[in-house]
Parts: structure tokens; sequence; C-alpha cells
């Protein structure tokens, strides 16, 4: 099967894991909240929030093994693929050990960060630490993911996805049921890990039989070639934690512990947005390094258009969706409390993901050539706003005001900054990249928006299953405008000569997009 064949059936894959856990999450995320309490569940976002930073020791190895694997397996070069995966499971052994001992810092943190309540100190010390032994096993066997991801298995990942999100809800609904609170969730997700992750091995060298690992310390070439294209990728990582994932430990500190559930719910849908938009995008990162091994510049730029077009044809009907009904929808789906106000957050975040998601092919394009520098020196700029203006409006209008300040400096970077970059990068102009990859299928939601608006002022529901029967009876109106501006492409997928993701055969227009 060519690289493309893979990567759309990677895709394939992708959202039906995405689906399965999407549908799990919406059932399981408002049994949660009510089992929990408003304020058990803010210590548990803010536990969440502090073992998500130990992520961060990723340290960039991941996206390097995937970049390196890729190439070297393209090239035939299985012994580079496992002197590359052997360098980063050395590095990765001191890495989450670091992790551990971090969350015992963190644990021992928390109670004099946060107004946590007496009743769920203790445990929410443990489970941090639990957590951080969670993260530490996922970064380790993580490397093998990585291998996984260069060779285009993106089927075998999305499957472990499933068979963990299968064992993590039921032991949720079973540790909730029974009473054991956040420190049962937290042990049950660090078995769901060590077993997932086991076969996440298991399952790399049998697609991978070529390969061989040391676990010696590696040569000074290979920890070279990691340090030049890793430490960008870790600082994007950390400016990208700042940006996503501050919010909620910047309402616990100035707001309260119980404002962190109200701002989670909203940026909740956010994460998921990212999350589907990512189970399609990340696929491009080894296709890009796959091109550009190859000197297929043609198909780079063809893939950007393509690639950023079906990333904004398939978030933007769920953005305007959430932008003019996302509050009717949380009140119907966790409780009549929590839809004004997390309805408020998710309206103001949505301001720049539409943008985000605009930019996510170009920015997975970019990661595979290995040009992600600037992107870093962006990011960089990008969070030192955001958390400067969080906290200064947090104290003024309280949690809309972290919301805002989420906002204001992504704009200017996705807007002004990345799409003048990735137009450098890939060379095409600029203004017919954005007129061709984003303006296009942006016009195509215009009626569903018109559509969700009306509906929302004219049609109230006081049913979840009525919601969704109105957004289905609407939904056709967006497919009919993607049909009537989208024809030929629709045409040559249905005559069979064109596959929405660019063929290796494919023969574009020099230097086109």
């Amino acid at each position: 099967m060519s690289k493309t064949g893979q990567t759309a059936r990677g895709v394939f894959w992708n959202w039906i894991a995405l689906g399965f856990g999407f549908a799990v999450t919406f059932f399981l995320s408002p049994f949660i909240v009510h089992r929990l309490g408003v304020v058990a569940y803010g210590v548990w976002g803010l536990v969440v929030a502090m073992t998500s930073y130990m992520g961060l020791l990723d340290l960039g190895l991941r996206g390097a093994v995937i970049r390196f694997v890729a190439r070297s397996h393209a090239l035939g070069d299985h012994a580079e693929s496992g002197r590359a995966v052997s360098g980063a499971l050395w590095l990765r052994q001191w890495v989450s050990l670091a992790a551990i001992l971090f969350s015992v810092v963190f644990a021992f943190l928390i109670n004099r960060l946060f107004a946590i309540p007496l009743e769920t100190q203790t445990a929410a010390k443990w489970a941090i630490i639990l957590g951080g032994t969670s993260v530490a096993t996922t970064l380790y066997f993580g490397v093998f993911g990585g291998a996984l991801s260069a060779l285009h298995r993106f089927d075998l990942i999305s499957e472990l996805s499933i068979a963990q999100t299968i064992l993590r809800a039921s032991g949720v609904v079973f540790v909730l049921k029974n009473g054991f609170g956040i420190l049962g969730l937290a042990v049950w997700e660090l078995a769901v890990v060590l077993v997932i992750n086991l076969v996440q091995l298991w399952l790399c060298f049998r697609s991978y039989p070529e390969l061989r690992i040391s676990l010696k310390q590696p040569e000074k070439t290979i920890m070279k070639a990691f340090a030049g294209y890793s430490i960008w990728v870790f600082l994007v990582h950390i400016f990208g934690q700042v940006i996503y994932y501050t919010d909620n430990l910047v309402v616990g500190a100035f707001v309260s512990v119980a404002a962190v559930t109200f701002y989670s719910i909203g940026g909740s849908l956010i994460e998921y947005l990212r999350t589907v938009v990512s189970s399609l995008t990340s696929t491009f990162m080894p296709l890009a390094s796959n091109y550009e091994a190859s000197g297929k510049l043609d198909m780079l730029r063809l893939l950007l258009k393509q690639g950023t077009r079906i990333a904004i044809l398939v978030a933007l009907p769920i953005q305007v969706a959430l932008f003019f009904r996302g509050e009717t929808f949380i009140r119907l789906w966790m409780g009549e409390q929590y839809g004004q106000v997390s309805g408020r957050v998710l309206q103001i975040l949505l301001l720049s993901q539409v943008f985000t998601v605009a930019n996510s092919t170009s920015i997975n394009i970019v990661f595979g050539l290995a040009k992600h520098k600037r992107f870093a020196i962006m990011l960089a700029g990008e969070a030192v706003a955001n958390f400067t203006i969080s906290i200064i409006l947090a104290r003024r209008i309280g949690i809309y005001g972290v919301a805002i300040g989420t906002v204001i400096p992504s704009l200017f970077t996705q807007v002004i900054l990345w799409p003048r970059y990735i137009s450098q990068v890939v060379g095409v102009p600029v203004l017919k990249y954005m007129l061709e990859s984003w303006v296009r299928p942006a016009l195509t939601v215009i009626p569903f928006g018109i559509a969700c608006f009306l509906v929302e002022r004219h049609w109230p529901v006081t049913r979840l299953y009525n919601f969704f029967l109105q957004i289905i009876a609407i939904l056709p109106l967006y497919l009919l405008t993607v049909v009537v501006s989208f024809r030929r492409d629709l045409t040559e997928i249905l005559q069979g000569r064109w596959k929405w993701l660019p063929r290796m055969s494919a023969t574009p227009k020099p230097g086109g997009i």
C-alpha cells in the first residue's frame, strides 16, 4: 500500500477511535461531574492540569522519532531507525524518572498553591504522584508509539486508543459508583496506562521486525541529531502547554477552585475539537517527511492546500454550531447551572480556535520538514502574552478574562504571523494560499451558520436528543453548499481519479498550490 493510502486508512481509523472516544466521553462526563461534585471535580481538574505539565518532559523526542524513522524507513535504512529508537529510549528512561520526582514535588505544592478543601488534600497529593507515574510510563513507551506513527500504522494506534477508552470508562464507572473518588480514578488510570503501553511495545516489533534496539548510551551523532530537532519541539510543547493548559491553573489561583469546573467544561469542548482535527492532520507529518526525502515538493504544496481545506471543512460546522448553540448544548448536556457561564467561555475561545484549526495542517507539515524553529519563537511570544493578559483580566472580570487573555495573542499569531511563514516554507504566495485554502472552504459554512442562529433563536428545545435532531435537520444545508463549491473535486472522487489526499503519482502544476 502507498504512503498516501496508508495515511488515508490511518485517518479513517483515527476518526473511528475518536468518534468512539467522544461518544464515551459525552455520556461519561456528566456522570463524573455529578458524582464528584463541583468542588471535587475542580480539584480533579487541577490535578490533571498539573500532571499534564509533566508531558513537557517528552522534550520533543516523539516528534524526532517520527521524523527520523519515517525518513530511514523510506530509504530502507533499518539500522538507522534502530539507532534513533534506541537513543530515544535511553533518554526517556531518565526523563521518566524525572517525571516521577516532579510529581512528588507537585504533590507537596498543590495545597500551598490552591485553596484545596481539607477533606480532599490527601487524595489530591496521591493522585498527582500516581498521575506522574502514568505520565512517566507513557513517556517511556511512547517511543514505540512514535515508531508506529512513522510507519503510518495509525490503525493500530487507533485500536489501542479504543481499547484504552473502554478500559478507562469501565473503571471510572466502577470507581465512582463505589465512592473511591479522585484517588481511585488515578489508580485506575495508571493500571490502564501500563496495560496499553505493554501492548503497544509488542505491536511495534510485530509491525517493524527489522527494528533492533539497544539500551546502551547512544552515539554522539544521534544525540546531536536529536538535539537539533527536539530542542525546538520541546520549546513548542512548553509554550503550547502555557497557551492551552494553564487556563485552569489561572482560574484556580485567581478566581476559585469551583470556577475551574465551569471553565473546564467550556474548554473541554475546545480540546475535543482540537483532537478531532489532530486525528486528521497529525498523519500529515510523516507524509511530509516522506515527500521531502523523495524530493516531491509539488506534492508537498498539494498536501498543504488539500489538507488545510479538509481540516476547515470538517471543523468549521462544529465550531459554528457551538458558537451559536453552545450554551444550549452545555445546559442540556451538563446541567442548567453550567449553561450560561461555560457557554460564554466556549464562545470566547472559539474566536481564535477557528484560525488554529485552519493552520493545523501546515503546522504538522512544518514539523515533518524540521522547519519548526520559527514556530517555537512565535509561540514563545504568544505564551507570555497569554499568561500575562489572562492574569490581569482574571482579577478584573473573572473566568471570562482568562478566556479573552487566551484569544487575543492567539489571533495575532494564527492570522498575522503563521500564514506568512508557511507560505515561505513551501514556496507559495500567501494571498493565493489563504484564498484557496482558507477563504473558499470557509464560505461554505455561511448558510449553515445563519440556520444555526435562527434555530437557536426561534426553536427552543428541552431535550438533548431534540437538539441533535435540529442539527441533523439543518446539516444538509451545509453539505449542499460544500457540493456546490467543490463539485469538480467531488466529481473526481466519484470517478475514482482523486482520493482527497495527494497521491504519490499525481502530477500537480509545478510551483502551484
